[in-house]
């Protein structure tokens, strides 16, 4: 979206289930930081049972700083992948982790503090294709995502509780007020930017 005068970033707060202001604090500040145009980035997770938002603030976020047709995906099949998705999007948003591999773990670390990766380049013997990116990255799950250390040093976590049936909207309705709401909101950042 176009950001537009006159927003603010507590109108986010209606779209997230976050009751506490230390969460709502490392989330906003992860979002300042993923807009910026150089890292390094921190890794952001999602975490808490069924239920609960995650993959909806996922894909809210992206949808904010990020916006393409595909704003969460699965693991990727090997660091090659994980590089390629990185040339092409700013944020890496995976969505609905139980865990993650240790060649995982360790390729997201780089990619949010900087390292390159090569390969060789499709139908040549010797010639290498190389990737250097830094990017934001999003991992939601239920259980703990970050049994690693390396990991768990560059990520903020988010816990989220489960959202009453009472506190729940249609995904029409919700994604309706989003679009709605979302230039003023990223108005907001700009500014904070």
């Amino acid at each position: 979206p176009y950001p537009a005068k006159g927003g603010s970033i507590n109108n986010l707060r209606k779209f997230l289930n976050i009751q506490n202001k230390h969460e709502w604090i490392l989330l906003i500040a992860w979002i300042v930081g993923a807009m910026r145009s150089r890292g390094p980035f921190t890794i952001l997770i999602l975490q808490g049972e069924q239920g609960t938002g995650k993959s909806t603030v996922a894909r809210l976020l992206s949808d904010l700083i990020d916006p393409s047709t595909v704003l969460i995906r699965t693991l990727p099949r090997n660091e090659r992948d994980l590089a390629i998705w990185a040339e092409s999007a700013w944020i890496i948003n995976m969505d609905n982790l139980s865990g993650l591999p240790v060649w995982l773990s360790d390729a997201l670390c780089r990619l949010s503090t900087g390292g390159g990766f090569s390969t060789r380049a499709l139908f040549t013997n010797g010639e290498q294709a190389m990737f250097d990116s830094m990017r934001p990255i999003i991992l939601n799950g239920i259980t703990d995502i970050a049994t690693r250390l390396d990991l768990a040093d560059r990520a903020l976590i988010v816990s989220f509780s489960p959202i009453s049936d009472a506190g729940r909207k249609s995904e029409r309705d919700f994604w309706k007020e989003w679009q709605h709401e979302k230039p003023g909101i990223l108005g907001a950042l700009c500014d904070a930017l």
